[in-house]
């Protein structure tokens, strides 16, 4: 059996280890989450870029034809953050309806206004953990890295198949591991040592170091094989696995029976 890396209490240090508790005033990890990513805004769509490189947008495409979509579905994109990947559906399949729901009201602003004129795609303020819609109600259902912000992922993962319809799919986005060796040494230094370094001295300036967040909220993620298992678990079938530039992106997509 896989070892699915997963344990939720220890994931709570996270909000000591990045400063959270000293920056931002709040209770809950919900409320931490969603003050975090309201500040995080206007800086997003540009870390993606960094992050991935410049290809976050080839990775997306590509990631949302494995889920092929059929003509009338119903997709919905959760953690949908400034909107890109809700909007990318929308424009494919011009005849889906697409909702994007996020905890953010900030993000959601800049994806409503990105997604002006385009008829088939609304946004909605909505916790991943708690989605406001029945029992399958979508054909497809997707997250791009969200997961690892969720409080209890497994949770997050059985709300989005409660909400998806027998024989749709429920699909993962996230960053990944590359194989041990020189590569692990390269994405170890490119996102514990050069990304927070960026973004304290050219994005931030003295401001919290939101950059920071996401190499140490790695600590607390599983690899993309502990991906697959906890699918597995969870009662997912036919679990793929899809890895780009060389693991340090990768796409999990189960079917829901």
């Amino acid at each position: 059996m896989v070892n699915t890396e997963y344990d939720k209490s220890e994931k709570f240090r996270l909000l000591d280890e990045v400063g959270f508790r000293d920056y931002f005033k709040a209770e809950t990890w919900e409320e931490f989450n969603c003050q975090f990513f309201d500040g995080l805004a206007p800086k997003y769509d540009r870390l993606n870029e960094i992050l991935s490189l410049g290809q976050h947008q080839r990775i997306k495409r590509t990631a949302i034809r494995h889920l092929r979509i059929q003509p009338g579905a119903k997709l919905l994109d959760v953690c949908t953050g400034s909107g890109d990947t809700a909007i990318m559906m929308a424009r494919a399949y011009p005849d889906t309806h697409v909702i994007g729901v996020d905890v953010s009201e900030k993000m959601l602003e800049i994806a409503r206004e990105r997604a002006n004129g385009i008829k088939n795609v609304e946004f909605r303020v909505a916790n991943a953990m708690r989605l406001p819609f029945e029992d399958v109600s979508f054909d497809r259902v997707l997250i791009s890295f969200g997961l690892r912000n969720l409080e209890d992922l497994r949770a997050g993962l059985l709300e989005m198949k409660r909400v998806t319809r027998s024989g749709g799919f429920v699909s993962n986005l996230d960053l990944g591991r590359p194989p041990a060796g020189f590569l692990t040494w390269v994405h170890q230094v490119y996102f514990r040592k050069f990304i927070p370094w960026l973004g304290k001295t050219f994005f931030h300036r003295g401001e919290f170091n939101s950059f920071g967040y996401l190499p140490n909220s790695g600590k607390y993620f599983p690899s993309q094989a502990g991906l697959v298992g906890i699918f597995q678990e969870l009662g997912f079938s036919s679990v793929c696995r899809y890895d780009f530039m060389l693991g340090a992106i990768s796409q999990q997509v189960g079917k829901v029976i």
